[in-house]
C-alpha cells in the first residue's frame, strides 16, 4: 500500500500539535518558578537584628525575562486553545454502499436490487426538476456505484478487504505542519533554525548542565574540595588546622571570592588589625597557613579570622565577600568536613567541627566567653566583667537576681543592659531530662544485642511548655516509665515513629548579629565510647527542638561482658556555652542471667483409636516396622 502525505493547509492539526508542545514547556516552568526555589536556612530573610548584612545585589534582568517568557507562553496557550475550539475539523467519512442504498449490512441481492430501483426512480435526472438535476446526477453516480459494488462479486470482495470496490488505494496521512515549512523558498530558513536549535542551543545547555553536574557533589560541594578534605583531615587534628583546611576549599577560588591584586592593600591592613586583637584578647598570634599557601586560601583565612575577632572591614566589597565566605564555610563544615569525620566515627574531630560551626554563626573565637554573644559585650569590656564580677556565661547571668544582674553589667548603660537581658532570656538553656539504655523486651543488656538509646532533652527556659503528644494517640512520657517496665518501654519505642512525624515543630531563629543570613537554632546529639573515643552512632541533628524532644537510637552492644562508659553530648550549632554532657554507663551481662523462656506446652491431643487419623498413624507405624525388619534381614545376609 502506497502512502501519500498531506500537509496541514488550514492549520487545524497544527494547532493541536503546537498547543501540546507549548503546554509541556510552559506548565513545568511555571510550577518551578512558583514552588521550585525554596530559601535555605542561611538565605532566608532574618528577623533578628544584624550588625553585619550583605550588600543587596542589583536585581538581575534574568528573572524578569523568564517571567515575560512564561506570560507570553500562557498567552499563546490561550490563543491556541481559542483557535482549537473555534476551528471546524472536517473528519474523513468512510464510503459505505449499504448506507447509500439505505439497507442493512448483509442483505440479499433481491433486497439490494429493490432498493436500487426505488432510489433510481427517485433520483433519475429525468424524474427531477431542473434545480435538482446536478445533485441528482451525483446521487445516481453514487447509487450506481453502490449497486455495482454489492452485486459484482469482484467489486464486493475488494470492498470487504480494502474498503473500496476498486481495490487497494493510496493511504493518505496528514502531517501537523503547515506546507509553508517544506516549500522550496522557505527551506533555507527552516534548515538554519534547525541548525541553531539542535547544533548550538541544545548542545550548549546540555553541555553546561553536564559540566556543572560533574563539578559538584550531591550536597553541592565542588569535587576538588571534597578531595582536599578527604586527603588532609585526620582523627587527631587541631582546631586551627581544621580552619586552615576549611579555607583550602575550591569554592574560595571561584570568580566572586578569589584573590585579586587590587585587594592586597586592604588585606594587609586587615592582617595587622587581626594580629593586634588576637595577641591581646586571644593569646594566639594570627599567622598564615603553613600547609596551604595559595593566595585564595590566604584571603579566605583573613576574612574568616576577621569575622572571628569581629574586626571591622572598611572596604564595602570586601566586607560583602567576607559574609559570603562565612556562609559558604558553614555549608562546607556541615555537609563536607563533618560528614567525613562522622563517617570515620571520630568523636574529637567532630566535636571541634561543631565548635567551628558555633564560631561561624556567632562571630567569636574558640576561647571566647559565652557572655560575648550578648549585645553591648565586646572584646574590651568582657575581660573587665569577668575579672571584677566573675561573670563568664549567660546561664550564670540568668541565675542572678535583677539587682545582681545590673551590678554585674554596670559597664553597660540602661539601654544596653535591657537589650542584653532580653537576648539572654532567649538563648536556650538545654538540659537532659532522661537517658535510658535498654534492649527492647529484655531486662538486661547481653553481648551483641541491639541496644536502644532513649534520650529526652528539654529547653528549660522555653516560652511554650506545652508539647503536642500526637493526634489521637495516648502517649506515655518516658520520664514516667521505670527502667524495669519492659512492656511500657517496648510500647513507647513502637509508637515513637508515628509520634515523631506528628509533632514536627519549627525551631526559633538564633540570635546571631554577626552572621548576615538567617540561622535557625539546631542541635547535635553525639554518643561516644569513653575508652575508644569513637562515635557509637553518627551524630543526630535535632532541627525541631522548641521545648522538648525525644531521640531514639539503636546500636549493637559490645561482644564482651563488662561495664562500659559513654559520653552523651548535645551541642548547639549556633551558640557557644550551651552544650551539655552526661556520662552514661552500660553493663553487658551474660545471657544466662536472663530469665528462662517459658516452656511451650503442646496442646495437641492424641487421636482417638477409632478415628481415621488413628488408623492412618497405626498403618504408618506398621509400614515403618516392616521396613526396619527388611533392613535387619538384609544386614544379616
Amino acid at each position: 500500500m502506497r502512502s501519500k502525505y498531506t500537509y496541514d493547509e488550514s492549520g487545524v492539526t497544527f494547532f493541536y500539535y503546537a498547543l501540546t508542545v507549548l503546554s509541556l514547556v510552559v506548565a513545568p516552568a511555571t510550577v518551578y518558578m512558583l514552588f521550585g526555589k525554596k530559601n535555605s536556612d542561611a538565605g532566608a530573610k532574618p528577623k533578628t537584628p544584624k550588625v553585619r548584612a550583605r550588600i543587596p545585589k542589583k536585581k538581575s534582568a534574568t528573572p524578569n525575562l523568564k517571567l515575560g517568557l512564561i506570560l507570553a507562553g500562557w498567552a499563546l496557550i490561550f490563543l491556541l486553545s481559542y483557535k482549537v475550539k473555534t476551528t471546524e475539523v472536517m473528519e474523513a467519512k468512510m464510503w459505505d454502499p449499504y448506507e447509500i442504498l439505505g439497507i442493512d449490512n448483509g442483505e440479499k441481492e433481491e433486497t439490494i436490487t429493490r432498493a436500487y430501483r426505488k432510489l433510481s426512480l427517485k433520483w433519475h435526472p429525468d424524474k427531477v426538476g431542473k434545480d435538482l438535476k446536478e445533485k441528482a446526477g451525483e446521487m445516481m453516480a453514487e447509487i450506481n456505484r453502490a449497486h455495482k459494488t454489492l452485486t459484482n462479486a469482484e467489486a464486493r470482495e475488494n470492498y470487504e478487504k480494502y474498503g473500496n470496490p476498486d481495490g487497494m488505494q493510496t493511504q493518505s496521512m496528514g502531517i501537523a505542519l503547515p506546507k509553508l515549512l517544506v516549500e522550496a523558498h522557505t527551506s533555507p530558513f527552516v534548515l538554519a533554525l534547525y541548525g541553531l536549535v539542535f547544533g548550538f542551543i541544545m548542545p550548549f545547555y546540555v553541555g553546561r548542565w553536564w559540566y556543572n553536574s560533574t563539578r559538584y557533589q550531591k550536597d553541592h560541594i565542588l569535587n576538588p574540595t571534597m578531595s582536599t578534605f578527604f586527603k588532609n583531615i585526620r582523627e587527631h587534628i587541631s582546631q586551627r588546622n581544621l580552619i586552615e583546611l576549611l579555607t583550602a576549599a575550591s569554592e574560595f577560588a571561584e570568580d566572586d571570592l578569589k584573590y585579586r591584586p587590587a585587594d592586597e592593600a586592604a588585606l594587609k591592613a586587615l592582617v595587622e588589625k587581626i594580629r593586634r586583637v588576637s595577641q591581646i584578647y586571644a593569646n594566639d598570634m594570627f599567622s598564615a597557613p603553613k600547609k596551604f599557601t595559595g593566595k585564595d586560601v590566604w584571603k579566605a583565612n583573613i576574612l574568616l579570622h576577621a569575622h572571628f575577632f569581629r574586626v571591622k572591614i572598611d572596604d564595602g566589597e570586601l566586607a560583602d565577600q567576607q559574609q559570603q565566605v562565612v556562609m559558604t564555610a558553614l555549608t562546607l563544615v556541615h555537609r563536607g568536613l563533618l560528614q567525613i569525620s562522622t563517617t570515620h566515627n571520630w568523636y574529637t574531630c567532630s566535636t571541634l567541627l561543631m565548635n567551628i560551626s558555633q564560631m561561624l554563626v556567632q562571630g567569636v573565637y574558640c576561647y571566647d566567653a559565652p557572655l560575648i554573644q550578648l549585645p553591648g559585650i565586646t572584646w574590651e569590656n568582657q575581660p573587665k566583667i569577668f575579672k571584677e564580677k566573675n561573670l563568664y556565661s549567660n546561664h550564670q547571668l540568668m541565675r542572678m537576681t535583677a539587682g545582681e544582674q545590673r551590678k554585674a553589667l554596670s559597664l553597660l548603660n540602661d539601654k544596653q543592659f535591657e537589650e542584653a537581658i532580653q537576648v539572654a532570656k532567649t538563648i536556650p538553656r538545654l538540659e537532659i531530662a532522661r537517658v535510658l539504655l535498654t534492649v527492647v523486651g529484655d531486662k538486661a543488656i547481653t553481648p551483641a544485642s541491639i541496644v536502644t538509646l532513649i534520650v529526652k532533652v528539654r529547653i528549660a527556659n522555653a516560652p511554650n511548655k506545652i508539647v503536642p503528644r500526637g493526634k489521637g494517640v495516648a502517649v506515655a512520657d518516658i520520664e514516667d516509665i521505670s527502667d524495669e517496665d519492659t512492656a511500657a518501654i517496648e510500647s513507647f519505642v513502637a509508637d515513637f515513629g508515628k509520634r515523631e512525624k506528628e509533632t514536627k515543630q519549627t525551631p526559633p531563629e538564633a540570635y546571631c548579629p554577626y552572621f548576615a543570613g538567617r540561622k535557625d537554632s539546631q542541635w547535635w546529639l553525639s554518643f561516644a565510647n569513653y575508652q575508644s573515643g569513637k562515635l557509637v552512632v553518627p551524630p543526630v541533628r535535632i532541627s525541631d527542638l522548641v521545648s522538648e524532644r525525644v531521640v531514639v537510637l539503636q546500636f549493637q552492644a559490645p561482644p564482651q561482658k563488662e561495664t562500659y562508659r559513654f559520653h552523651l553530648s548535645i551541642k548547639s550549632d549556633s551558640y557557644i556555652g550551651n552544650d551539655v554532657m552526661q556520662e552514661v554507663q552500660m553493663t553487658v551481662v551474660d545471657r544466662s542471667t536472663l530469665p528462662s523462656e517459658p516452656a511451650i506446652v503442646d496442646d495437641i491431643s492424641e487421636p482417638e483409636e477409632d478415628s481415621i487419623a488413628a488408623q492412618m498413624a497405626q498403618l504408618r507405624g506398621q509400614q515403618a516396622g516392616a521396613r526396619r525388619a527388611d533392613d535387619e534381614s538384609s544386614d544379616e545376609d
